[in-house]
């Protein structure tokens, strides 16, 4: 395709210790983003032109994008987007609310292509190929079909791999079922910690930098957990000696065989969503309190009728005999949509605010113990347990946050509603920032006219403690809960307004500077923040004359996934660009005068 397009570099994080995009973006290969002016004009290219790579994976795409559509045709609706993602990891179509449902639940690691999926596609099969194999007891007892059925879904695995689009959740996955097929096929035991090891080796292999990511952290600590509590139940069996079971009558064979997998399938929640929640509160700051309930809902339709159908589907796709399994996986897809819908609506607020890293560290450290250790040494993560649960709490919340690009301000103001200084604030941001700062209501500013007498921007003595931001002429002004004023100026000409109340002064303006020349006022320009990234600012209520404390998310010596932050016009100090502007002209700083 070509045609004019907008291009801007990767972001940075969007407060102070939070997720680092442009980090990914580094390892990603990905050096900007962004949108075409207009409408793209595709170019009609000879084949022969494109090298076999290109082809190859423009073969996949195409066929990606066929059989996406082919599903949303055969559903329809929303469970045809779902489905389309849940086949060949296409989800861009599925509705935000029921997007957010799900995650409200705890159950959108379903829609995510990872583990759960590989091991039902890889279990679903073997377990095909081990039943039709048992139709032939004779070539079955001489042969290990086994092995055979564990070579065809390692095949399967690899090609749903390919299918799904190769994205960094399911290829760890895949690695991670790889290893333990593989194991199967030589004889040795899958579900151990020493098959748990060799994958995480080959993962950090192929992607190092995924050891810091939300994914890479939440999937090897719930399988570690698992495979811990299993050798564990397992070990605890083997030295009992059990009477050999009585006879049952079918009901109560049903009935007790429902309760065992009800019981499991309890357990597994329990064991890898509390190995996962504090991973999952660090990153997210978000914690699901009937994820339990809406996973022992959920999962049995997702294991028994949407996956088992969606493998189905897929063998019989080819043949154009798919209609019925995708027929039987959209009422799966249906009646889940529901459950979670329902579950949503009773679950309470999920935003739990910032933790402390050394929790976070100190939990690490006691799931290593606890998982690693066979014998009573399993006890010495307790201690480790116990002190990263007691200092869960131990860090302070910022009382105001500050975007990157110094167009959005927000601070607390108590009753759970968090002020914005824009009345569109980029949606993004101010969800992550809620959830920091666990707040459940966005309150937009108070606009006034020129004219408009109420609003004294000269003399702002009437703002209530916990106000939200009054704006007027490119300034607006807050103040918070502590006492402080917060002050947000468009023109650095304009800064000057407030120099004589404001305790923080945030100025859109790469050219500005610091105008207040008070120690007791802190000034962050669009510069600083352009160069250092967003910002959080500390008050101390307990003195009127200590300066508010300023931490930025890239304070330190850049790496090499932020050297392109010193190359923006705002990082130069320079105004936005416009048609007809003379050449930059380096400052004389003889004259000790700030750059213009």
């Amino acid at each position: 395709v070509t045609g004019y397009a907008k291009l801007l570099p990767p972001t940075g994080p969007v407060r102070p210790d939070s997720y680092d995009f442009s980090f990914d973006s580094y390892f990603a290969g990905i050096g900007g983003s962004g949108f075409f002016l207009g409408n793209p004009t595709v170019v009609a290219t000879d084949d022969g032109e494109m090298s076999l790579p290109a082809r190859l994976f423009s073969s996949i795409e195409n066929a990606r994008e066929a059989i996406a559509d082919h599903i949303r045709g055969s559903i329809g609706g929303a469970e045809g987007e779902i489905a389309a993602a849940l086949i060949v990891g296409v989800r861009a179509g599925i509705p935000d609310e029921i997007n957010e449902a799900m995650r409200r639940t705890g159950i959108y690691h379903i829609i995510s292509i990872s583990g759960l999926h590989m091991a039902l596609v890889a279990g679903t099969i073997m377990g095909l190929l081990r039943g039709a194999f048992a139709l032939f007891p004779d070539f079955s007892a001489r042969r290990p079909v086994k092995k055979y059925a564990a070579a065809a879904a390692l095949f399967s695995i690899a090609a749903y791999l390919v299918i799904s689009g190769v994205v960094v959740a399911a290829e760890r996955s895949f690695i991670m079922l790889a290893v333990m097929l593989i194991a199967v096929l030589f004889d040795r035991a899958a579900l151990t910690m020493r098959n748990l090891a060799i994958s995480a080796i080959a993962v950090i292999l192929v992607s190092p930098h995924e050891v810091v990511g939300p994914s890479f952290q939440m999937s090897f600590a719930a399988t570690a957990a698992l495979v811990g509590a299993y050798a564990g139940w397992a070990d605890h069996r083997a030295g009992k000696t059990r009477p050999p079971s009585p006879k049952r009558s079918l009901p109560g064979f049903l009935t007790r065989k429902f309760l065992l997998a009800t019981g499991g399938l309890a357990m597994t929640s329990i064991i890898a969503g509390s190995a996962t929640a504090l991973f999952a509160i660090w990153h997210f700051q978000r914690v699901s309190p009937l994820s339990l309930f809406a996973n022992l809902a959920v999962m049995p339709i997702v294991s028994v009728v949407v996956m088992p159908f969606a493998v189905l589907s897929s063998l019989a796709m080819p043949f154009g005999a798919d209609g019925p399994f995708l027929y039987v996986m959209g009422k799966g897809l249906t009646a889940m949509i529901a459950v979670s819908s329902w579950i949503s609506e009773r679950s309470p607020i999920d935003g739990v605010g910032l933790i402390s890293q050394q929790s976070v560290l100190l939990v690490a450290v006691a799931l290593v113990i606890a998982t690693m250790a066979t014998t009573w040494l399993r006890l010495a993560a307790l201690p480790f347990a116990l002190a990263g649960l007691l200092t869960v709490s131990d860090i302070r919340t910022p009382d105001v946050l500050i975007s990157e690009d110094a167009r959005l301000v927000a601070l607390p103001i108590g009753n759970g509603e968090l002020a914005v200084n824009r009345e569109r604030p980029n949606e993004f941001a101010a969800d992550n920032w809620k959830r920091a700062l666990v707040s459940e209501t966005i309150v937009k500013p108070e606009m006034f006219d020129k004219a408009d007498g109420q609003f004294d921007i000269a003399a702002p003595t009437d703002l209530p403690q916990g106000s939200p931001f009054y704006c007027r002429e490119g300034l607006c002004l807050a103040r918070h809960p502590s006492g402080a004023i917060v002050a947000y100026v468009e023109d650095r000409k304009n800064t000057w307004k407030a120099c004589a109340f404001a305790d923080l002064i945030v100025v859109n303006d790469a050219t500005a500077y610091d105008a207040c020349h008070n120690p007791l006022v802190v000034v962050v320009t669009k510069r600083q923040l352009a160069r250092k990234g967003s910002a959080a600012v500390f008050f101390d209520p307990q003195s009127a004359t200590t300066p508010a404390v300023i931490e930025f998310a890239v304070d330190g010596p850049y790496r090499p996934w932020h050297e392109q932050r010193k190359f923006s016009r705002e990082a130069r100090g320079l105004p936005p660009y416009k048609r007809g502007l003379p050449p930059y002209k380096k400052p004389d700083k003889s004259d000790g005068k700030p750059a213009q």
